[in-house]
């Protein structure tokens, strides 16, 4: 995190196994085993941020907690404001993720020629995406070049427990073909996936300019299971949906909804400088100065949904004539649980959970399918990086807008290093991080945190923390 977020090259612990496992071989540090309890990181990007850290704490508390009436989602006084920054460049859609990951338990073992590791991890992410139209009742011009009002309203939330083994080797054929001082690494890490609550609510509602007419577009699908489809299921059965939500969302992080397979792989070439022998002599010194590039798939696999599963469709409907709608909204869409149907009853002109083919067959997703790509050079205390990602389908962890970050490291003293990063998204900045760490011979403890784009001309306003603690090396 404290490095932009890229992770295919750098990362060479247990953590590998989710990002590059074929980094597991590369020996940055002294021993040949390590051991870690209680990695975990937190990323929101909220539609409103405080630069007071209290009150955004607390924002950020309500963003994890299930919908309230009134949880810090009026608008306050600087609603122009809040808008700009989650429309820009004629944007119709915000674009806004609250992601929360822990690595609960990890090691890893090298031997001279292959590197093992095993890690349990838990992830959540919820994305959420909503048209302008809900807040402006005024068309606009697109990127297209359309002129729209959009009142789509996209909700994703998907939760994750993954248990992975890893597995990294030599490859001496192609290594073989060179003279130089390189090796190429090749690691594979299957892993069994246990899922949570999951939802993915797409209402695409978008009102388009015809010369004199109005054409409105709309399609809208809904899967879901756990808590949002108890919610749902309620709703059908004619309780408000304050009530339903207050009978189903209990906060229970540690549900089992779904079942699946998944693998993670990747290659990494590394080729050693100067009088770095480690490529060639692995088991007998740290990797100093080298060269690394780097490529993986993450999360190839599905989850098997079979808990009290809820689908919804209605087929894409085009009608010119359309009326507009005139009222907009003074509540702020969070994508808290819950907040989704109470969000349309309150503004929408009309409700699609309404008069929708209703299905309660078990079901199944892929998993957050990304493809990586990243470069790192290494020379004695520095360290300078760039990745770059790009989701193969849209979902609560990913979506297929291209994901770039750069990032520093530098050690003034050997055991402190001092890191910073840049992330892109879509070309535009999605964050800065800062972070350093203790590293000793046997133990270390890192802390990064993440900074609003916006924060640089303000106080800086915190959107993220990530925390390693006690990991053991020997």
């Amino acid at each position: 995190m404290a490095l932009g977020g890229g992770g295919s090259t750098y990362i060479t612990d247990y953590n590998a196994n989710f990002y590059n496992p074929a980094n597991l071989m590369i020996r940055d540090r002294e021993g040949d085993f390590s051991i870690g309890v209680g990695i975990g990181g937190f990323f929101f990007n909220p539609f409103e941020s405080f630069d007071d850290p209290i009150l955004q704490y607390e924002n950020a508390r309500d963003y994890l907690s299930a919908y309230e009436s009134g949880n810090r989602a009026s608008f306050s006084s600087n609603r122009d404001e809040i808008l700009d920054e989650n429309y820009r460049r004629n944007a119709t859609l915000s674009d806004n993720t609250t992601r929360y990951d822990a690595t609960v338990l990890g090691m890893k073992w090298k031997r001279e020629n292959r590197s093992f590791s095993v890690a349990l991890r838990t992830r959540t992410s919820s994305n959420f995406r909503a048209g302008k139209g809900w807040y402006v009742n005024e068309f606009q011009e697109d990127r297209d070049g359309n002129t729209v009002l959009d009142r789509s309203l996209i909700h994703r939330y998907q939760t994750l427990h993954e248990l992975s083994f890893g597995y990294a080797e030599s490859f001496p054929f192609l290594t073989g073909l060179t003279p130089r001082l390189d090796n190429f690494v090749i690691g594979i890490a299957p892993k069994i996936v246990v899922s949570g609550n999951y939802q993915n609510a797409a209402w695409e509602n978008v009102y388009q300019q015809q010369g004199n007419s109005v054409q409105r577009i709309e399609s809208f699908s809904y899967d879901a299971t756990g808590e949002f489809s108890a919610s749902t299921g309620a709703y059908f059965n004619g309780s408000n949906i304050q009530t339903a939500n207050t009978q189903s969302f209990n906060n229970n992080y540690f549900t089992f909804d779904g079942i699946g397979a998944g693998l993670d792989i990747g290659v990494t070439y590394l080729l050693t400088l100067g009088s770095d022998l480690s490529a060639i002599r692995p088991d007998q010194q740290p990797t100093r100065k080298s060269l690394r590039l780097s490529f993986s798939m993450t999360d190839i696999g599905f989850v098997s949904y079979n808990n009290d599963e809820l689908t919804i469709s209605m087929d894409t409907d085009t009608t010119m004539g359309a009326a507009v709608p005139s009222n907009v909204s003074n509540e702020m869409f969070t994508g808290t649980r819950g907040q989704y149907i109470s969000f349309i009853e309150q503004y929408g002109e009309d409700n699609p959970f309404t008069g929708t083919n209703r299905s309660r067959a078990s079901f199944s997703t892929l998993l957050p399918m990304a493809v990586h790509g990243g470069a790192l050079l290494e020379i004695n205390r520095l360290k300078l990086m760039g990745d770059i990602s790009i989701g193969l389908t849209n979902n609560a962890f990913n979506s297929t807008k291209i994901i770039s970050s750069v990032g520093v490291e530098i050690r003034p003293l050997k055991f402190l290093p001092l890191r910073g990063g840049v992330q892109f998204k879509a070309a535009q900045p999605n964050f800065l991080s800062l972070g350093t760490a203790i590293e000793t011979k046997k133990w270390d403890f890192s802390v990064a945190a993440l900074l609003t784009p916006n924060s640089l001309t303000n106080q800086p306003t915190i959107t993220g923390v990530s925390v390693a603690t006690l990991q053991f090396h020997f």
